[in-house]
């Protein structure tokens, strides 16, 4: 029977000697398979083809969307809305792909974004970040939707820019028309005739001045910024924001957190798939140790069960989620990315290798390092290095 599904639910569907098939209610069509070998997401609806009145059903699509250990819940709801839509424009996504670019120069808008999504799931680029560029073309490019791409002048994306900031703000402008950019590129690239499409219309956008994403706080402050943490009344969230200074994680990978994911006793959070597209061992301090146990037993008291480090309920449904939120009301910028760059900031006063430094936070390692350079083999030595960036934390962060 369908059943509108959670998170918690998910985990632990298990296969017990016959194949399972579970339903979603909120998203009709998506449905979670588990047989012997997996567990997955997949959308069966049906296809039809033709005028309106006049439809022809051709056949019943069922498509596989991933694994249900790589993508969350709410990621596979975003994938299926839009493979959903393809169907319902007559649009097999189990068809073999045409010749790349073949047709790109009559590609409409909405057509050039969905290869371009395509795209960036064939570089492994994150669910996330592929569900945030369409969101934002659905909720600021919608009028463009199905009209060429040859067609979008240089005066349009002007107008549009200038539109979008009026309405929602300079970021917001300018991040809409970056993500135009960015496919439109795609499509020059792929296009066979380079004569069928004019050159990028966002060149004539001048993009507004944003502030600066490179703040920190800085080292002499984090006793006042810890006096301010603890001051919090949920101790979830004290723990959280402590947990964020002393990893550097990414605010999204860091509320997103699974208690399945935390190996204790080897002192590492194994996170399968970060930003980068890559797995990444997160090492704990003996400081980190003993914070996260803290917070696994006081998670596990709030909301039994939970398979998240990080748990909270939705106001709108009442099911436990994942935390959605880093940012406190109290503390608007002071918490969240900040911390990331605050312990970059630290490891370069402490004088962590540089390379180092770069592993511990998941970014890419420049140059010929890069390619011989590999972070499990190099565990023990981060794990050191981790050592001496929570020391270095704690003395600035505690009371002297």
């Amino acid at each position: 029977m369908p059943e509108r599904l959670t998170e918690a639910a998910v985990q632990k569907l298990r296969y017990d000697g016959k194949a399972i098939t579970v339903r979603d209610t909120k998203v009709v069509g998506l449905m979670v398979a588990v047989n012997k070998r997996s567990k997955s997401y997949k959308v069966q609806r049906d296809l039809w083809q033709g005028q309106r009145g006049r439809q022809t059903l051709l056949k019943t699509v069922r498509h596989t969307l991933g694994s249900a250990d790589a993508m969350t819940l709410e990621e596979a709801r975003a994938h299926a809305a839009r493979i959903i839509d393809q169907i319902k424009r007559g649009i097999d996504p189990n068809a073999p792909p045409d010749a790349p670019g073949a047709d790109a120069g009559a590609w409409t808008v909405r057509r050039m974004y969905d290869e371009y999504a395509a795209d960036m799931r064939a570089r492994e680029c994150s669910e996330t970040t592929i569900a945030d560029t369409l969101k934002r073309f659905q909720r600021y490019l919608p009028k463009w939707a199905d009209i060429s791409i040859g067609e979008v002048k240089r005066s349009m994306a002007r107008e549009a820019h200038a539109r979008v900031t009026r309405a929602h703000g300079p970021r917001a402008g300018n991040q809409a028309l970056k993500d135009f950019r960015a496919a439109y590129n795609f499509a020059l690239k792929v296009v066979d005739n380079p004569d069928a499409l004019p050159g990028n219309p966002v060149v004539a956008v001048t993009f507004n001045k944003e502030r600066a994403s490179n703040r920190v706080i800085m080292p002499e402050d984090l006793q006042e910024w810890g006096r301010r943490i603890q001051a919090l009344q949920n101790p979830l969230r004290r723990d959280m924001h402590m947990l964020g200074l002393l990893s550097g994680l990414r605010p999204g990978t860091l509320v997103s957190l699974q208690r399945d994911w935390v190996r204790l006793h080897d002192q590492a959070i194994s996170i399968p798939r970060m930003k980068s597209g890559r797995s990444f061992d997160l090492p704990l301090s003996e400081p980190m140790v003993d914070l996260v146990q803290r917070i696994m037993t006081a998670s596990e008291v709030l909301f039994p069960d939970a398979p998240w480090v990080f748990p909270s309920r939705s106001s709108k449904t009442g099911e436990v989620i994942a935390t959605q939120v880093w940012r406190e009301k109290t503390l608007p910028s002071e918490t969240g990315h900040i911390l990331r760059h605050t312990y970059r900031t630290i490891a370069q006063r402490v004088g962590i290798d540089q390379i180092n430094a770069r592993l511990l936070l998941d970014h890419t390692v420049p140059g010929i390092d890069g390619v011989y350079i590999h972070e499990r083999a190099l565990f023990d030595t981060l794990l050191a290095e981790q050592e001496r960036m929570s020391a270095a934390i704690f003395k600035l962060v505690e009371p002297g």
